[in-house]
């Protein structure tokens, strides 16, 4: 952009030089490379007369992203008339209304630029009467971004948005370093009053720079002069003295206070209100830090609150610090949360009143489904630092400020209140980290002043942010121990104090939550002392508690298993769930949730770890919610978007207990999207059964057991790098080892090997010293064990604590844990001479035909519904997925059809003996061979069970729930 800039100053002619022009700037600016087929010159526009016909041209359309482009010599003035070929005076903007009128609907751009070579005047046509954005040519290595829709309309400025709001976001972390060393200095001060006061700074500071940069606090760098005119020593004075001021009505203020801090407006909302903070001493690089680079070299106007919400809070945890960095929810997955969720219904109710021809009648519906915006309540019960209801926010008024865009017509709007309809006390949340709920209350109020500077430029009109009237309803609190339904009722302007005993609560823009508390006292509170005045009760104001119906619940609950939860999280989780074990975290949530929606229209939904979709946990949450579930995202990966990234393997649920009049739907992990008949607790397309956890087959089959458990402390077992040295020291020991596979060995071909001393007598032990010694150990090793259940097998150390091994028959090995990655779990047939870990599990005296069945697409579907999950690798367990399977019931000829197909699959495996299976079935290395047989073989099962091959997996999925319905009915 730079160079660019460099190479067209003074230059621009517009008959010769425009295409040159807007090629370069296309391909060597924005990275256009088939540049032939993304952009038009000269496009011909015929207007038809009643004597001629008159040929015009647009000098630059963009068809994909929508762009028209009037360009004009550098010489014209881009806002004056200029004579056309007719005669008539247009500026060029005119000029290119007047092409569009030629060009059909479908065609109309989305923007119109005029441009000059070095001034582009940028029109939203969404708003076509409104004032355009000017892109200096001189400007454009520090502003290129503002010329991104070009060529990524949405996508750039999203990008733009994240990187501005990481980078404020280490901005944030240098600064609270620097004033975390100097709290450390502070003596009789606890810790956990230092970090809660260092927080604070640190949100006031971060909305002083948000508000100098956006112009709400009246003008560009305004909290940066202000501070430049004091030392460093005096700083600290500087900030008490504006944070007071501030938080003081302009009529309450000091009638004599200098300029420099009148000048600044009253804010209200709390947050700069004295809770007992403190404020340390700053030095010259503090000084410097906040003034050059925070205020100086930063813009914060175009962060975006939904991102910046969440990095703030986590730059400023210290355990997120400590694991890496910042971390926030993309806003591309808050998305997957709320636009099937609600979003897209708004949208699509929109563009059908925006059809509507009748313009009276269309004005009419805009204005109710713009009051139908502004009466919707949202509730997130984890909403940590406020980035989905942030994110709801803003997608809210950009629609309503599409609406406002269309009712304005030009029109002058008289006043705040009378035609913005979505404000931020429609949102409620709760959260259990103080000052997480600073921040998600800071985030939405960035949001609103934002989502206002986008208004004003609609209707042509200055609109006062300050001071604040409305406030996110966000309490601080367990969520699991409150009431969701009731909330006391929020105004920015409240300030209401009261005491119960000796604690002193505060109910004003920090939205105390007066139902948690035992009826209180009432009192005023001293501002110096700290101490609570007791007044009559009866002249003070006691907040009211409103019970709220929400249209929506949504969040990101935590994600804590049950096996990792601490001991204050068991005790919420026997709050909501009593007697009941074994139930991840986020259950509670679902819960709750469930309970608070019966016999109401509320919809839900959240995101959860996939652990509750999936195997034995499914059984036990399940029947314990009243819902039905309207749409959902099957297991994917919610990235973090960290500065040191953590995977975690998701789902999406949206869920309600009333009728849903919209079709149902499932996603996948790529996004894509089919309709569904129904959607069942394993988030299939299927009846609502729930597989139960079952001991042995419910079809006439192979039992499946566990392998061998050593439980031996690794006594009992042989590195494969330490086997020649033991048999070279020990050579009368080599009757007495023999392979091992677990899951790892079994699919990597690796070597293991393990004593295996079923048979072998004290005599035989006591002549193989290295074996005796190893016996020896492992005895140790298990009377050393906490747990009872190892320690009886102290009496057997030689042996395997569990022993399932085959005698003398061969079996079919599967591992318990494999890559989703993979179409087919690998399995195969082993002998009895190889001993099997507790890794894999294994069908003793299994058939060929069995085997056909067990690595057929039809089982593996089976396997992916009900199984559970490490991560995303599929857990296969014998009791859910093995003996809950339903069998075909077979022709002769079928059978025998499925054998010849199975032993065509171990025979494609024989060709590559050096091949690993993990490497045979790599869907990017599978040999075709191998494909080929097991394609034929999944025919074959298909024809066994009676469907077509055109059925798709979920298709087959739901068929074989009906059969597993019929069966356990049968039972």
């Amino acid at each position: 952009a730079k160079k660019f800039s460099q190479d067209w100053q003074g230059k621009g002619y517009e008959k010769g030089e425009s295409q040159k022009f807007w090629l370069d700037l296309l391909c060597n600016v924005y990275g256009v490379q088939d540049f032939a087929n993304f952009v038009y010159f000269e496009n011909q526009i015929k207007e038809q007369f009643t004597d001629k016909t008159i040929t015009n041209f647009i000098d630059v359309y963009i068809p994909s992203t929508k762009v028209m482009i009037e360009q004009k010599s550098q010489d014209k003035d881009l806002r004056s008339p200029i004579k056309q070929s007719d005669g008539s005076l247009l500026n060029p903007f005119q000029q290119a209304r007047k092409y569009i009128a030629g060009l059909p609907l479908s065609q109309h751009p989305r923007w119109v630029v005029t441009c000059n070579f070095k001034s582009f005047l940028v029109y939203d046509m969404e708003n076509p009467n409104g004032e355009p954005e000017e892109i200096l040519l001189e400007n454009l290595e520090k502003e290129y971004y503002r010329l991104s829709f070009l060529t990524e309309q949405e996508n750039i400025h999203l990008k733009r948005e994240m990187e501005l709001s990481i980078k404020a976001g280490e901005i944030v972390g240098l600064i609270y370093d620097k004033l975390l060393a100097q709290y450390q200095l502070a003596k009789n001060l606890d810790t956990e009053k230092c970090l809660k006061s260092l927080n604070m700074l640190c949100v006031r500071i971060v909305f002083c720079l948000y508000a100098e940069d956006s112009g709400i606090f009246g003008h560009k760098s305004m909290f940066g002069d202000y501070l430049n005119h004091f030392e460093a020593k005096d700083i600290r004075s500087a900030l008490i003295n504006l944070f007071k001021v501030l938080d003081q009505k302009p009529e309450d203020r000091d009638p004599f206070l200098e300029d420099e801090l009148s000048a600044f407006p009253y804010v209200n909302g709390g947050l700069f209100t004295e809770e007992d903070q403190f404020i340390p001493q700053f030095t010259e690089e503090i000084k410097d830090l906040l003034i050059l680079k925070a205020s100086d070299d930063f813009n914060w106007e175009e962060i975006s609150p939904t991102i910046f919400g969440a990095v703030f809070e986590s730059t400023l945890n210290p355990e997120t610090r400590r694991s890496g960095g910042m971390h926030y929810t993309s806003i591309e997955n808050i998305h997957k949360v709320i636009d099937p969720l609600f979003l897209d219904d708004l949208m699509e109710e929109f563009e059908s009143i925006k059809a509507i021809k009748q313009e009276k009648n269309k004005g009419a519906k805009l204005v109710d489904f713009q009051k139908k915006l502004g009466n919707l309540k949202f509730l997130d019960p984890a909403c940590g630092s406020g980035n989905f209801l942030t994110e709801i926010y803003l997608s809210l008024r950009r629609l309503e400020n599409k609406v406002i865009g269309i009712l304005n017509k030009g029109e002058k709007f008289l006043g705040f209140d009378e035609f913005i309809k979505v404000k931020i006390n429609q949102f409620y949340g709760i959260e259990i980290n103080d000052f997480a709920v600073t921040v998600a209350k800071t985030a939405l109020w960035i949001a609103e002043s934002q989502m206002m500077a986008e208004t004003e430029k609609i209707i042509g009109v200055n609109l006062d942010f300050l001071p604040l009237t409305t406030n996110a309803c966000i309490v601080e609190g367990n969520a699991l121990h409150l009431d969701w339904s009731t909330f006391q009722e929020q105004s920015a302007a409240q300030n209401v104090i009261y005491a119960e005993k000796t604690n002193i609560y505060k109910i004003d823009g920090d939205n105390s939550l007066i139902v948690s508390l035992p009826t209180p006292s009432y009192g005023e509170i001293n501002v110096v002392t700290r101490e609570v005045e007791f007044k009559d009760v009866k002249n003070l104001q006691q907040p009211k508690k409103i019970s709220v119906e929400y249209d929506y619940i949504i969040g990101n609950p935590p994600f804590v298993g049950f096996t990792f939860m601490t001991a204050h999280q068991k005790e919420d989780m026997e709050l909501i769930f009593p007697g009941i074990k074994n139930l991840d975290y986020v259950c509670a949530w679902y819960k709750k949730a469930s309970d608070i929606i019966q016999g109401t229209n509320t919809r839900c939904c959240f995101v959860s770890t996939n652990s509750i979709t999936q195997g034995e946990t499914v059984a036990r949450f399940a029947p314990l919610l009243n819902v039905q579930y309207d749409f959902a995202y099957t297991t994917f990966v919610w990235n973090s978007e960290s500065t040191h990234k953590a995977h975690v393997h998701c789902v999406i649920i949206g869920f309600s207990s009333c009728e849903v009049k919209k079709e149902k739907c499932i996603f996948d992990e790529k996004g894509e999207k089919r309709i569904a008949d129904n959607i069942n607790a394993y988030l299939v397309d299927a009846p609502n059964i729930i597989v139960q956890s079952r001991n042995k087959p419910l079809c006439n089959v192979s039992p499946m057991v566990y392998g061998n458990k050593p439980a031996d402390g690794g006594f009992l077992i042989i590195e494969d790098d330490a086997y020649d040295s033991f048999i070279q020291k020990d050579p009368n020991a080599r009757e007495f080892i023999r392979p091992l596979l677990g899951a790892v060995e079994f699919l990597h071909n690796k070597k293991r090997w393990c004593l295996w001393l079923v048979n072998a007598s004290p005599a035989q032990i006591k002549k193989c010293p290295l074996i005796y010694e190893r016996v020896k150990k492992c005895k140790e090793n298990r009377e050393a064990s906490v747990a009872a259940g190892i320690r009886k097998f102290a009496e057997t150390p030689h042996l395997f604590a569990q022993r399932t091994q085959p005698e003398g028959a061969d079996y079919i090995i599967i591992p318990r844990v494999s890559s989703e990655q993979r179409k087919y779990v690998p399995m195969s047939f082993m002998t009895s001479e190889t001993i099997v870990s507790d890794a894999v599990q294994i069908v003793p005296n299994a058939t060929l035909y069995e085997f056909g069945i067990l690595t057929s697409s039809i089982h593996m579907a089976w396997m992916r519904a009900v199984c559970g999950r490490l991560k995303s690798d599929y857990r296969y367990s014998k009791d859910i997925v093995y003996n809950n399977f339903p069998w075909p019931n077979p022709t002769a000829e079928q059978k025998a059809k499925i054998e010849q197909t199975a032993q065509g699959i171990l025979d494609a495996r024989a060709k590559y003996p050096e091949s690993s299976l993990a490497d045979l079935y790599d869907e990017l290395t599978m040999a075709p061979e191998l494909r080929k047989a097991h394609q034929a073989n999944d025919r074959a099962v298909m024809a066994a069970y009676g469907f077509s091959v055109k059925m798709t997996e979920s298709e087959c999925v739901a068929e074989l729930f009906k059969m597993y319905e019929g069966l356990v009915g049968g039972c």
